[in-house]
C-alpha cells in the first residue's frame, strides 16, 4: 500500500463483505459441473497484493466438502491498520447442505457461525444466538454459480440471512494476465456491489468491486 494512502471504513467493510459476504455455495445441478480441486485468489486494492483467498473442493460419492481461508492485512505507513482472518467449512449430501462451520477474527472482533439441516430447517447458531432458516438458503461465497439463481443468502461472519439481486452481464472475453477466455459476467447487489465472472467449466476466476473511497478491491487467480 502506498505511504500516506487513507484507508476508509468503507473500504474495510466492503473488503470484509466481498471475503465473506459472504461468498461458501453449492447446488443440486451446478455443484456437479463445478470440478472438484483447490482454487487460489490473490486479493488486491488498486493493484496491489493485500491478501489471499483459497476454496477447496472435495467430493467422495454423493458427499461434496468444501474448505474456505481467507487471510488479509491493509497496511498504512507500515502500520497494520486492519486484519481479517476466516476460515469456514461445509458438508453438502446430494446437493443439500447439512453442516456449516466458521470463525472469523475481523481485526479483533470474533465471530463463530455454525448450521446443521434439521427437520424443520438450517438450524444456525451465530454467536451463540439462535435462529433457522430455509434448506433452499446458500451460505454466501462466490466459488459456485449457482448463487446467480439464488435471492437470500446466509452470512459465513455474523450468520444473518441477507437478500441479494443479480444482473447476468453475459459472456465476454476477459484478460487474466498472459491469457484471455469466456468468462461469464454478473453483477451482486446487496450490502454492497460487486462484479463476479465465472469460465465455462463453472470456475470463479475473477471478483471486483470499488471501494467506497474509489479504490479498486480484485481477487484474481494465482
Amino acid at each position: 500500500m502506498e505511504p500516506g494512502m487513507e484507508v476508509g471504513r468503507g473500504t474495510l467493510r466492503a473488503i470484509r463483505t466481498a471475503t465473506l459476504g459472504a461468498l461458501l455455495v453449492i447446488a443440486t445441478t451446478v455443484a456437479a459441473q463445478t470440478p472438484a480441486g483447490t482454487m487460489r485468489f490473490a486479493i488486491t486494492r488498486n493493484g496491489e497484493q493485500i491478501g489471499t483467498h483459497a476454496i477447496e473442493i472435495t467430493r467422495t460419492g454423493p458427499e461434496t466438502n468444501v474448505r474456505i481461508t481467507t487471510d488479509l492485512t491493509v497496511k498504512v505507513l507500515f502500520v497494520t491498520a486492519y486484519r481479517l482472518q476466516h476460515s469456514a467449512t461445509e458438508r453438502w449430501v446430494n446437493g443439500q447442505l447439512v453442516a456449516f462451520n466458521s470463525t472469523t477474527d475481523n481485526n479483533g472482533t470474533r465471530h463463530k457461525v455454525s448450521a446443521v439441516l434439521g427437520a424443520s430447517g438450517l438450524e444456525v447458531e451465530a454467536d451463540g444466538k439462535t435462529s433457522r432458516a430455509e434448506t433452499s438458503v446458500f451460505p454466501a461465497s462466490l466459488w459456485n454459480p449457482e448463487l446467480t439463481r439464488r435471492k437470500v443468502v446466509l452470512d459465513t461472519q455474523d450468520g444473518q440471512i441477507a437478500p441479494i439481486s443479480v444482473t447476468d452481464d453475459g459472456i465476454e472475453d476477459l484478460s487474466l494476465d498472459a491469457r484471455t477466455l469466456k468468462a461469464h459476467h454478473y453483477e451482486i447487489k446487496g450490502r454492497y456491489s460487486q462484479h463476479i465472472w465465472y469460465d465455462e467449466r463453472g470456475h470463479l476466476v475473477q471478483v471486483k468491486f470499488v471501494a467506497s473511497d474509489g479504490s479498486i478491491i480484485s481477487y484474481k487467480p494465482i
